[in-house]
């Protein structure tokens, strides 16, 4: 338990104060005036910190609940009259200021996506795991620890598990031909799947699996282009998934399964840092553009939802009255918390 809340704490740190830390920066960078930027939350009612330093005109402070962090603008909450005020902002200024912490979110995602190409990604590949006795796999020279890198004679980039599984089925009484990796050489080795294998075995005899073969390294000059390719290939998968959530909420109105919450992302962190640090960066990379692409969008009480308001504003030429604003951002900031409740209360039903 005292694991899983480490690591809940960790991956909150890891999301959130770089994304504060992309609206500090950006308010910075115009000039407005930030009033403290802080790692951590106090507790309410009190004011508890357990470290505070102002340098400058910002008061820098870490405080006792770690749940991410938080920043501070002066004339964020209110409209004040003064240049270096928030409000005081032009629209373009006021947007970049809002939308860079998503914009932060997503340089963590390349930076991580990066660091993983150079250093090294996990390959994987079809091992064999086990080879059954005078089965048409023992008979063809398989044998326990080879690698399939490719089917009829031809290698196949990135071969996958399915692939060789129907490729087998497809040959039953049928002679097959592999292409195997053994000992730093590569073998073609043929045989012919059983169309009536014995019970409990399978047509080729064989029990293959998809493992970690070895890590792929790309030169440093490249690592940023594979990074990039990875930042596009997530935001366009989670894109396409927050279509089929709000697709499924509007059909059925209920909460599609696969949907996780805090239990369900520490549970897949906790495993896959036991299983290797790479996928644990990974996930972090995931779950950081994941916060970037849904804090953007347009729904109040998130950052997009505010880029919204002042996009109607710069249309209607007069600011929205801000006690109008603050109602609809309350509201939408209850439902959304409303559904991370029940998406939670949903987890810990399937623990009990």
């Amino acid at each position: 338990m005292i694991e899983s809340i480490l690591i809940f704490l960790l991956i909150v740190l890891f999301l959130i104060v770089p994304h504060e830390f992309g609206h500090f920066l950006a308010a910075k960078w115009r000039g407005v005036r930030v009033d403290e930027f802080g790692v951590g939350f106090p507790i309410p009612g009190k004011s508890w910190k357990l470290f505070g330093r102002k340098i400058g005109e910002t008061i820098y402070t870490i405080n006792l609940l770690p749940l991410g962090g938080f920043v501070r603008i002066f004339g964020e909450e209110e409209d004040i009259e003064n240049p270096r005020s928030f409000s005081n902002q032009p629209f373009w200024a006021r947007t970049f200021i809002v939308a860079a912490g998503a914009l932060a979110n997503i340089f963590i995602g390349f930076v991580i996506f990066t660091f993983l190409a150079w250093y090294g990604e996990p390959r994987f590949g079809v091992k064999i795991a086990e080879v059954t006795l005078d089965s048409p796999a023992s008979m063809a020279g398989l044998k326990a620890g080879d690698i399939v890198v490719g089917i009829e004679g031809q290698r196949i980039p990135e071969l996958q598990l399915e692939a060789v599984l129907e490729y087998i089925n497809a040959k039953r009484g049928v002679e097959a031909s592999f292409l195997v990796e053994r000992d730093g050489h590569e073998l073609m080795l043929h045989g012919t799947p059983r169309e009536n294998p014995p019970k409990g075995e399978g047509a080729f005899g064989v029990r293959i699996g998809a493992e970690e073969i070895g890590i792929v390294r790309i030169p440093w000059y490249r690592a940023p282009i594979e990074g990039l390719r990875h930042v596009i290939e997530t935001i366009s998968l989670v894109l396409l998934g927050l279509w089929m959530l709000v697709r499924d909420l509007v059909s059925s109105g209920s909460v599609p399964g696969q949907i996780v919450g805090p239990i369900g992302i520490t549970v897949v962190a906790r495993e896959t840092l036991a299983v290797s640090i790479r996928l644990f960066l990974s996930l972090v990379a995931l779950l950081s553009i994941n916060l970037a692409v849904f804090n953007i969008l347009p729904i109040p009480a998130l950052d997009g939802g505010r880029i919204f308001f002042f996009i109607i504003e710069k249309f209607r030429g007069k600011p929205i009255a801000s006690t109008f604003s603050h109602v609809i951002h309350s509201i939408f900031f209850l439902l959304l918390i409303t559904l991370l409740i029940v998406i939670t209360y949903r987890e810990i039903s399937s623990f009990i």
